[in-house]
């Protein structure tokens, strides 16, 4: 319940700071790196508590200047399973308060065509959410990636806070959303890195959605650099 009363106390706060950073970005990315993510998504309802997601994702970027592929599956679980009947039947994560995810993603890497050190990630996030005025609903997830790179181990801490309405468009859901991402490295002293993503979902049948967005991110560690990301994530529900 910790996770519902920092939503409540500070997440309007915290939700226009994201929103100003966006703006600010974009008027002064002109001479910084451009970058396009494309993603694959796999969710697999498993029953009421437990739901399978499979991920892959290239980045060129998102680590300093190496491209990157990601290979991913988690086991989602809804911890309390408190249900919002106007969702539940569409949508799993929507009709839940709180929830966990626990998986596994091994990361390709390359520079120059070069294949470097992979690594592999144990991840652990636990999710709240809490209901704002206008029917906005806001998010908040804590993250722990446990980190082998080559035989280094490491801990990067996240914390994600998110703003969501839906809508309906063409008689289908669709999601827009604003988030402010902090990243803590263990290697490192202080913030990392931070991401603020603005991008929508939009539902097209029960078995497909797909996602786009506008990133800015700003590493701080080990060095100052800048990257603006357009993002397309594809859904496929089974």
């Amino acid at each position: 319940m910790i996770i519902m009363r920092f939503s409540l106390t500070s997440g309007k706060r915290m939700f226009l700071f994201s929103f100003l950073i966006l703006l600010s970005s974009l008027t002064s990315f002109a001479q910084t790196q451009n970058e396009f993510w494309p993603e694959i998504n796999g969710f697999i309802n498993l029953n009421d508590q437990f739901r399978a997601y499979l991920v892959a994702a290239y980045a060129q970027g998102k680590e300093s200047e190496i491209e990157t592929l990601d290979m991913a599956a988690y086991i989602d679980v809804s911890i309390k399973p408190v249900f919002r009947p106007k969702y539940f039947q569409a949508d799993w994560q929507r009709s839940r308060f709180l929830w966990a995810r626990i998986g596994f993603d091994h990361v390709f890497k390359s520079e120059s065509g070069s294949t470097i050190t992979h690594e592999n990630r144990g991840i652990i996030s636990i999710y709240g959410k809490a209901h704002l005025p206008a029917d906005i609903w806001l998010e908040n997830r804590a993250r722990a990636d446990l980190r082998w790179i080559g035989d280094v181990y490491s801990t990067r801490y996240r914390y994600r806070l998110e703003a969501t309405r839906e809508f309906s468009v063409f008689k289908n859901p669709a999601v827009p959303y604003l988030n402010c991402e902090f990243f803590n490295d263990t290697r490192y002293s202080g913030l990392s890195r931070l991401l603020v993503m603005a991008g929508a979902e939009y539902t097209v049948s029960k078995y497909f959605r797909f996602e786009v967005y506008l990133a800015p991110q700003f590493d701080y560690q080990p060095e100052r650099a800048d990257l603006l990301v357009f993002g397309v994530v594809a859904k496929l529900y089974l």
